[in-house]
């Protein structure tokens, strides 16, 4: 009987030390961009810039720098149910989207109404993401029913 050695899945530590580096100079970037962008309180909005950006940088530079050795890819992960539903929801969204679009031009062509654009779009973008998980939300129903 012979035994299989243990490969380790561990990325070199130079990677480790990178991703904190990029981690850090992109949580230090923001902090300082949102601290500029308050300058009665600097040094309160670079804080909280700070908190609220250092686990996304984290995140990213573990991702660009580790995972690459550590997390094995799944060679059929793009057959999984769930990605076939969500892009069936997303198309399905896409095109409710499309033709609300296309229904509210022409409301607003025929009835002579000017409306500002950005409430318009942040509708548009809300109604989209809605329609897409109420769509996937269904499909995943009907599929486990």
């Amino acid at each position: 009987m012979s035994k299989v050695p243990f490969t380790s899945r561990r990325a070199p530590v130079h990677h480790y030390v990178l991703a904190v580096i990029l981690g850090a100079i992109l949580t230090i970037a923001v902090s300082v961009l949102v601290g500029v962008s308050n300058p009665g309180d600097f040094w309160l909005a670079a804080g909280i810039g700070a908190l609220c950006s250092a686990y996304p940088a984290m995140s990213l530079g573990a991702r660009v720098f580790v995972s690459n050795n550590t997390v094995t890819r799944d060679a059929r992960g793009e057959q999984s149910v769930e990605l076939q539903w969500m892009r069936q929801a997303g198309a399905g969204a896409f095109l409710d989207v499309l033709v609300a679009t296309i229904v509210a031009v022409l409301v607003l062509v025929i009835g002579r109404f000017t409306v500002d654009a950005l409430p318009v779009l942040l509708g548009l973008v809300v109604l989209s993401a809605l329609d897409a998980g109420v769509r996937y939300l269904v499909i995943r129903y009907r599929a486990l029913k």
